[in-house]
């Protein structure tokens, strides 16, 4: 829809709806290509960012009022990438769930947290901050 940019933050708004998340991904591509990250890190950004706009279209409006999610990039130095998705969804920090209880049989698990999981596993960072009315989750990726 709309691509904009504010304070060195490339930034691309769209429905927070699972059928946005290609050009998403397009749209973070450009971001890695101009940080010169590796082709091998490029599918573990796609990975995260897919989890987390996925998590937001299915999580972070009521279905009766769907949202818009913005996700923004930034090159904050050579090789680095900082990618930021933030929506106006109520209040959630999905870092502070429990990790996965790995311990346990697959079937005796319960579900959800292995997606944060891998976020905070693949990203070199990950953070949250509720700013103002909107979420934003971040993450960092560097060659």
């Amino acid at each position: 829809m709309e691509e904009w940019t504010e304070s060195g933050v490339t930034w691309l708004t769209l429905p927070a709806e699972v059928s946005s998340l290609p050009r998403f991904t397009d749209f973070v591509r450009r971001g890695a290509l101009a940080a010169s990250l590796p082709e091998g890190e490029l599918g573990k950004l796609e990975l995260v960012l897919e989890e987390i706009v996925v998590n937001v279209a299915r999580y972070a409006y009521p279905k009766e009022r769907p949202g818009m999610a913005d996700v923004g990039w930034a090159v904050t130095a050579p090789g680095r990438l900082v990618v930021h998705v933030r929506d106006r969804g109520c209040a959630y920090n999905p870092l502070e769930g429990a990790p996965p209880g790995f311990e346990k049989e697959l079937a005796d698990r319960p579900i959800g947290g292995l997606g944060i999981f891998l976020v905070k596993s693949l990203a070199e960072a990950a953070s949250y901050a509720r700013e103002g009315d909107r979420n934003v989750l971040s993450f960092r990726f560097r060659a």
